[in-house]
């Protein structure tokens, strides 16, 4: 994820030292994307579609996320829990919380693990199977 410039250097420095070795590497980069009014409802398992498009625009509203949808600072740095409280939303399952919170990480693509791009990565390894 490119925004972690510490994380950027090493995984560059490592790649660099693999390839000087002639071990063959790739680079998967996870970029940020936008929420939408849907995307808590697609990505968690619990939040229904009204409950996702009610914090779409909560966040809107709060300058969680920009006009474009995009994420502003890190989900794990981002008051949203105090804005949901302050604004009486109340989940079904208490553990949500926690699943929210880590597609906000996502979205942002600050330093997040993903099998967004597990596809990739398997063809990848599939390829280099002798």
């Amino acid at each position: 994820m490119p925004k972690d410039v510490y994380r950027r250097q090493k995984i560059d420095e490592n790649m660099e030292i693999l390839r000087n070795k002639g071990v063959d590497v790739a680079e998967i980069e996870c970029m940020e994307f936008p929420l939408s009014p849907n995307f808590l409802a697609d990505r968690v398992p619990g939040v229904d579609h009204s409950v996702s498009a009610m914090l779409f625009k909560l966040f809107r509203r709060k300058g969680f996320i920009d006009e474009n949808g995009y994420m502003r600072n890190d989900g794990r740095k981002t008051h949203w829990r105090k804005a949901v409280k302050e604004n009486k939303v109340v989940f079904q399952d208490e553990n949500l919380g926690h699943h929210i919170q880590e597609e906000l990480n996502l979205a942002f693509a600050y330093h997040e693990m993903t099998s967004l791009h597990s596809d990739q990565i398997f063809k990848w390894f599939e390829s280099h199977i002798s």
